[in-house]
């Protein structure tokens, strides 16, 4: 969902610079503010114990994050990190639900976000519930691919690396993965490119 960001800033938003790296918030912390992204790239990730991280999704241009702990009063269940440097535009809480009591044309197009977000949520678990690396990773690229209007082989636009942090898999099960799908004609690599 995108809210025009010059009605973002009339009711007191602010655009601040995100560098790569730069954590926007935290798993744990309460939230204060609604987001969203400008330009540029945020992954939000929950991390175990162990330290692994698994993506639970990357927000682009004119993307909004983070929104259902902020409605909901409750702590960020993962955290919000720039994977590249970005611009993005937040908004105390309380004045965005005054943006929302005075635009209420904006609670349809809200609610239809939220709902294709839950179903993401649910096709994202079916990729982790997979025992089968070569499952988990057909389940994440017909994931994304249905996102794009290109119906032939297309390039993936994910590293191996987020493909891993995507399914829960180690990037060298990942690879090798690829690597045999390749052999066996069900993708294509070239020159380094993964395409589906």
């Amino acid at each position: 969902m995108q809210i025009d960001h010059t009605i973002l800033v009339r009711y007191g938003a602010v655009i601040k610079k995100v560098n790569k790296g730069e954590f926007v918030f935290l798993e744990g912390t309460l939230p204060l503010f609604f987001y969203q992204v400008l330009e540029g790239e945020i992954r939000l990730y929950s991390s175990s114990s162990e330290d692994r991280e698994l993506t639970q999704g990357i927000f682009r241009d004119r993307e909004t994050f983070g929104e259902p702990p902020l409605l909901l009063g409750k702590r960020y269940p993962s955290t919000a990190q720039a994977s590249k440097n970005s611009t993005i535009i937040k908004i105390r809480k309380e004045n965005f639900l005054a943006l929302l009591k005075d635009h209420p044309g904006l609670y349809e197009p809200m609610l239809y976000h939220f709902a294709e977000r839950i179903y993401n949520k649910a096709t994202t678990a079916q990729i982790w519930v997979n025992q089968r690396p070569e499952e988990k990773i057909l389940r994440l690229l017909k994931k994304i691919k249905g996102r794009s209007s290109c119906p032939q082989q297309w390039c993936v636009p994910y590293t191996r690396q987020q493909i891993a942090d995507h399914t829960g898999l180690a990037v060298e099960t990942v690879i090798r993965t690829l690597s045999r799908m390749n052999k066996e004609g069900k993708i294509k690599i070239f020159k380094h490119k993964l395409y589906y």
